[in-house]
């Protein structure tokens, strides 16, 4: 007997199926008013993001400034020795793809992407 209330569903079981999938459905196109809503709460968890890290924007400044610092050095000191020696250079600018392009990488993109990415958009502050 309760196979065959699993085989034959009850209209209870079919409505809470085309009610989940008229949810589904729903949840795929966004309104306007879902989009506002959507930004306002992304908007208000930023601005909560931004206070709770505040105490550390000091230390990520310290951090950027020393990583472009020695990338900048590198760079400088590489093209430099290059013609003195260029086993010399070589190994410089290895240890500075090696090493310090990923740090650097991620420093310019916390600073700069939000901003490029805003250009490339259309949006502005």
């Amino acid at each position: 007997m309760n196979i065959l209330k699993r085989i034959f569903a009850s209209p209870d079981d079919a409505t809470k199926v085309i009610d989940s999938a008229t949810k589904g459905l729903d949840k795929l196109f966004f309104t306007k008013e879902e989009k506002a809503d959507a930004n306002a709460k992304l908007s208000e968890w930023y601005l909560k993001y931004l206070a709770a890290t505040e105490s550390q924007n000091i230390a990520r400044r310290f951090i950027a400034i020393i990583v472009v610092f020695l990338w900048a050095l590198l760079v400088v000191f590489g093209v430099a020795i290059r013609w003195l020696s260029y086993e010399m250079s070589d190994f410089i600018f290895k240890v500075l793809t090696d090493v310090i392009m990923q740090p650097f990488s991620i420093v310019i993109g916390f600073y700069f992407l939000t901003h490029v990415l805003r250009t490339y958009n259309g949006k502005k502050k």
